[in-house]
């Protein structure tokens, strides 16, 4: 039994010489949303990227689940099959039809049989309202409808964690808002949720707590009606000036 989804213990990473996340400790409780914010090049990315091992560290403890993430790969299969991630550029494959972007990881992950695949795929894509899209390719849709396949596709694994790196960073204005509401119903519904981006509505919607980064460390963590009306640090009052206009 793990005490919270995902613990980290003193996680230092580099890139050569480059420190890219400095002493950096959190605890994730089960069933909570953390939004992860700061100023590019802070780390944000880096450290959510770790959470699944997409990103190696050098030092510290990482447990997601309560399994150790580094470079055990029988570990990292569990780990991966119980997070879900959805990245800023949507990673669909742009081969494969919307359907198949759904079924195809669900037997290999999960092992599952294409019949049963198949039917939970389309069950996720019509909760993402993009069922109707099932046998195009990628690039015959927008990109707030590749960024719901690509929920979808996540969400087919059945995960226990979704991780979120700016999924709303590459799309239109008017497709941000759609986005946002799915992630919103997926908070509300008690999914464990890490999420990196700019849009602080979501942060005041659904976080239970908000950590802003600089230069690779923590700067300040609190709720978020304490991180947006009282921060303490000045990082983060220049941050928040600049993203509240």
């Amino acid at each position: 039994m793990h005490d919270a989804a995902i613990s980290i213990r003193g996680l230092e990473k580099f890139y050569g010489d480059f420190h890219a996340l400095k002493n950096i400790n959190l605890e994730v409780p089960d069933k909570q949303t953390l939004v992860i914010c700061g100023p590019s090049g802070s780390g944000k990315s880096t450290l959510i990227r770790c959470m699944n091992g997409l990103e190696t560290y050098r030092s510290g403890t990482l447990n997601v689940l309560g399994l150790p993430v580094g470079n055990d790969s029988k570990v990292m299969d569990h780990v991966r099959k119980r997070v879900g991630m959805v990245f800023q550029n949507f990673n669909l494959f742009p081969h494969l039809t919307i359907l198949e972007n759904c079924v195809l990881p669900q037997i290999r992950s999960l092992g599952r049989d294409r019949t049963a695949a198949t039917v939970e795929a389309m069950e996720q894509l019509k909760k993402m309202q993009v069922d109707i899209h099932g046998q195009k390719y990628p690039d015959q849709l927008s990109g707030g409808q590749q960024q719901r396949v690509a929920l979808a596709r996540a969400l087919a694994l059945k995960p226990e964690i979704m991780l979120f790196d700016e999924p709303t960073s590459a799309l239109d204005p008017e497709m941000i808002s759609e986005v946002l509401e799915v992630m919103q119903d997926l908070a509300r519904a008690d999914m464990t949720i890490v999420c990196v981006t700019h849009e602080m509505g979501f942060a005041k919607a659904v976080a239970d707590r908000v950590i802003l980064m600089a230069q690779g460390e923590i700067v300040e963590e609190g709720r978020p009606e304490q991180m947006f009306n009282n921060p303490q640090h000045q990082v983060t009052k220049d941050f928040m000036a600049v993203v509240n206009g």
